[in-house]
């Protein structure tokens, strides 16, 4: 008798145990493309909110820099979701790394060439034998198709980030974000009419930026933790663009522990930025779909200037359904 009560103790004690615990968590991995700052505000809310948590997720936020690269994390196995821009992601499928998407944040591009009026430069045609600065990362095959197909003979000078070269007279032009390197020019004190812009959306190359991919046999296996991360990361979006002061301390904090400089008031500017690349009608966050307009778009570019051979069809590359197939 003693032995039965006991064995029924046991199995009490292990049911209240696991109804105490709740279901166990997926722990998942994440790599968002570079440093914390308010591009990807939406990840560190849903993290520090419990939003990943709310849809069965323990998730790991891995912070970039110089020498890491969502790719290779992704492609080892070191994370299981990367931010990556769409070109780039096309161009890694093609090379084999079968990489899909399943969920596109960013709905447009807000990479822009910049350059002082002072220099001459009014229109594309002026970029003829000038120097223009690019990112040596994300914006190369971009950049080298812009030029080609506006005919221009520019010489490109790669660089890591920043504006600094440009300021200090080193290029005639350079590659920027709207909402970011763009507003840096501003702060140090040049007036946005003194300068001459040329967004890619305007020249038929709007090629949505931030998407969350992972490896196709990560989808096949769990669609579903996929299907989730984007809930919880769409609605972290929101919960940060609601939430701008909070947001930005939370930040702070990550920006600290990675001795990363910030500046309040820049990353106010670059959060509220966001607003208009996440949302599809100004007020609401989108749903995270990647238009096959915007898919078929960006791969006719990069079959044109010889950057792929082939491409796949846009329902094998897209899986950002929310509801279950």
């Amino acid at each position: 008798m003693l032995r039965r009560l006991f064995i029924i103790s046991l199995l009490l004690l292990s049911f209240q145990t696991a109804f105490t615990q709740g279901p166990q968590l997926k722990k998942v991995s994440f790599f968002p493309l570079w440093v914390p700052q308010p591009q990807f505000a939406g990840y560190y809310m849903a993290k520090e909110k419990g939003l990943y948590e709310k849809y069965g997720l323990d998730v790991t936020i891995i912070n970039g820099g110089y020498d890491k690269n969502v790719t290779e994390y992704l492609g080892s196995g070191k994370a299981d979701f990367g931010i990556l821009y769409l070109v780039p992601a096309i161009k890694e499928r093609d090379r084999g790394l079968k990489l899909v998407n399943t969920g596109q944040i960013f709905q447009r591009s807000e990479i822009m060439f910049v350059a002082k009026k002072s220099s001459g430069i009014k229109s594309l045609a002026d970029l003829n034998g000038k120097k223009i600065s690019v990112w040596r990362t994300v914006l190369n095959d971009l950049t080298e198709g812009f030029l080609s197909k506006h005919n221009i003979n520019a010489e490109v000078i790669r660089i890591n980030e920043g504006v600094n070269i440009f300021l200090k007279g080193g290029v005639d032009a350079c590659a920027v974000m709207y909402y970011n390197e763009y507003n840096d020019l501003i702060n140090y004190g040049i007036n946005p009419d003194e300068l001459e812009v040329f967004y890619l959306r305007d020249y038929e190359m709007n090629f949505p930026e931030d998407g969350i991919y992972c490896l196709e046999e990560t989808y096949k296996k769990d669609p579903e933790m996929c299907r989730n991360f984007l809930k919880a990361s769409l609605e972290g979006w929101d919960y940060a663009l609601s939430h701008p002061e909070e947001t930005l301390g939370i930040l702070r904090s990550h920006q600290a522990s990675e001795a990363v400089r910030c500046n309040k008031t820049h990353s106010l500017w670059m959060l509220n930025a966001m607003k208009d690349l996440i949302s599809t009608d100004g007020k609401n966050i989108s749903k995270g779909e990647l238009l096959e307009a915007d898919y078929n778009n960006t791969l006719k570019f990069l079959l044109e200037t010889g950057v792929v051979a082939s491409g796949e069809e846009y329902s094998v590359f897209y899986r950002g359904n929310l509801e279950d197939e």
